[in-house]
């Protein structure tokens, strides 16, 4: 008999997938023996009251009630616990033969009738059976064929010779029994374990991330819900890499593909203590943090990741960089179920990505409203007929020292078929995080040079650039482009921009001032003095206008120090022959105090709320006949 592969099993430990479920196979083959075993000894118990008297008694009956005792609480944890260790469960079947062991040898030590035997052949076979490991089951037969020869190497030759027979026969039958066993068992474990791991193996496969291999959408959607309906408290963030889609373009998508594995590289160091980290598509990446870390811990973690991400790659001798914005929310707190948590998620990212890009934002519950609002209107922008439902509105700028219009502010103005009139900063704001600005910025320009075309020459168009406007030259470019194809005269036009737009990029607004301004245009700052540093920039920009803020014109009537802040700026701008305009002028009162401050530009309702192009080429008509009729008697009193 080849004893190599029992040798191997001794020595070598199973794997603990393995351990455990020959744990689990074995249970149930002791289980159903440790019931009558143990009533078994309550019998032989029984049988030395009848037997014995004495020290003999108790000591009898001591060791087999304390051997059915332990086979009952034997019972009783394998009941309980199917899941047992293997290690366990090998000291309980040692246990199991130690007494079964020790009742046969302390009877045979007294009493050392021949008969009995034959008791270690049948052990020999139940040792055998019931070990759930081979070392177990070589040490327990080796000790009950060892004993058997021990007390049979007292008989007569001849009969120890048929002892010693029978327990070399024992022992071959009992391990090839015990072999045939164990194979059969393990072969079921081996096919079962093979199933399990393909099983995880395919799951794995459909939950991963192909490029990346990290948890793909579904995966990660599946983990949320999980943990919705648990309801355990988790941070919710989405990030995605600025300037990857460029780097794509240009470089192509091997290169692409390599920096996106190099940035989630980096990312991954983010991914301790449970968090989860996954791949949506695209650049566009999630984070599941669980546990109750606070906003400025997860600020920490989130934005050194967004440093490390953000530092050079060296991809293929090329120096390439991308950075990182990212949004996030907590559950419950700000959000109830999976859907709105990825929305909220989502509108902080863009927050972080139009107001702090490069840093992690977090979602506020004061913001659900506008947020609803801005997932509607974003949804309209994307399905409706802009150049349809786009129009817009002009409000005049009027001289008081010429008793005229000078120029027109375009306003721009949506009217949805499903939403209805939408506010101007609303769907401007929405449109500048979701990327169609300049589509809307295109539209509109174009519809204002049309109206401006139809006016007399000496009236010029104001025209409102936002911030991500003025930062693409390309774009700024591409109006210019339409004016010179309109043929209208360029120092007609006149582009405003706030301080915000020119906060966000200082040099590059610079840039883009003076390519419009040489080429004819003229450009205004708009909402001057809400800022902080309005004065520092009529220093640092070229700027032809400046518009005072309404709110320091709504405290004109009221404020003595609003009163000369005002006339401060108007006494700066003409000594550095910039144009003024004072905005948000309403009523004949605000105008009689302001009088005396000799104005350049008015704009207000007091001279006319925003109007439809009809309506102002009406003005500009009945603005010229009424200079018309002025002139004679104008010359007669010359």
């Amino acid at each position: 008999m080849n004893l190599a592969p029992l040798v191997d099993r001794f020595r070598k430990p199973e794997e603990p997938a393995r351990q455990q479920a020959i744990a689990e196979s074995y249970v149930p083959i002791l289980r159903p023996i440790l019931i009558p075993a143990c009533a078994y000894y309550v019998f032989v118990t029984w049988e030395h009251w009848q037997t014995q008297t004495g020290a003999l008694l108790a000591m009898y009956s001591l060791i087999s009630m304390t051997t059915a005792f332990s086979f009952y609480l034997f019972h009783r944890l394998l009941s309980v616990d199917a899941r047992i260790p293997l290690p366990r469960l090998e000291v309980i079947t040692l246990m199991m033969h130690l007494f079964m062991y020790f009742n046969l040898v302390s009877y045979l030590l007294v009493y050392n009738v021949q008969t009995r035997y034959i008791y270690f052949v049948v052990l020999a076979f139940i040792f055998a059976i019931t070990s759930a490991t081979t070392r177990t089951m070589l040490a327990s037969v080796t000790l009950a064929l060892g004993t058997l020869y021990w007390f049979a190497s007292s008989l007569p030759s001849d009969l120890f010779a048929e002892y010693a027979s029978i327990a070399v026969a024992t022992a071959f039958a009992a391990i090839s029994m015990a072999g045939l066993l164990r194979r059969a068992i393990l072969r079921q474990i081996d096919a079962r374990l093979l199933a399990d791991e393909l099983t995880v193996k395919a799951k794995a496969l459909a939950d991963s991330d192909m490029l990346t291999g990290i948890p793909n959408r579904r995966a990660i959607f599946d983990k949320i819900d999980f943990l919705v309906e648990h309801r355990k408290p988790f941070w919710l963030g989405i990030f995605d890499l600025d300037g990857f889609k460029g780097i794509n373009d240009v470089y192509g998508h091997i290169t692409g593909d390599r920096l996106l594995r190099a940035a989630v590289d980096r990312a991954r160091d983010i991914v301790s203590e449970g968090v989860m980290l996954g791949r949506i598509g695209g650049d566009e990446f999630i984070a599941i943090v669980p546990g109750n870390v606070t906003e400025v811990e997860l600020k920490q973690l989130v934005e050194s990741r967004i440093r490390a991400i953000s530092d050079p790659y060296v991809i293929d001798r090329l120096e390439l960089t991308v950075g990182a914005s990212a949004g996030f929310t907590h559950f419950p707190n700000t959000g109830s179920y999976t859907a709105q948590l990825y929305e909220q998620a989502d509108f902080a990212l863009y927050k972080a990505k139009s107001q702090f890009r490069g840093q992690c934002v977090l979602f506020d519950t004061a913001e659900n409203t506008e947020m609803k609002q801005a997932i509607a209107i974003e949804r309209e922008l994307r399905e409706c007929n802009l150049e349809e439902e786009l129009y817009l509105l002009f409000q005049p700028q009027y001289s008081p020292s010429e008793n005229r219009v000078l120029s027109f502010e375009a306003l721009a103005r949506w009217q949805s078929p499903k939403l209805g009139l939408v506010r101007p900063d609303q769907f401007i704001r929405v449109a500048e995080r979701s990327g169609y600005i300049q589509k809307l910025t295109s539209i509109l320009f174009q519809k204002g040079l049309a109206e401006l075309a139809r006016w007399p020459n000496d009236i010029s168009l104001s025209f409102n650039l936002s911030a991500r406007d003025i930062s693409d030259q390309a774009f700024v470019l591409s109006l210019l482009g339409q004016v010179m194809k309109s043929g209208l005269s360029p120092s007609r036009l006149e582009f405003e921009i706030t301080e915000t737009a020119v906060m966000s990029d200082l040099p590059t607004a610079t840039n883009m001032i003076e390519r419009l301004r040489s080429s004819g245009c003229k450009v205004a700052l708009d909402d001057f003095g809400s800022g902080y540093s309005s004065f520092g920039y009529l220093d640092q920009l070229p700027l032809d206008k400046v518009k005072i803020d309404r709110s320091f014109i709504r405290k004109v009537p009221h404020s003595t120090t609003s009163r000369e802040i005002v006339s401060g700026i108007i006494g700066l701008c003409r000594k550095l022959d910039l144009r003024c305009v004072l905005e948000g002028v309403e009523t004949e009162d605000e105008m009689r105090l302001l009088e005396s401050l000799h104005p350049d530009l008015i704009q207000g309702y007091l001279f006319g709320r925003p109007m439809s192009g009809k309506d102002a080429r009406r003005m500009l008509s009945d603005q010229q006949r009424s200079a018309i009729s002025k002139a004679p008697e104008q010359a007669r009193t010359a």
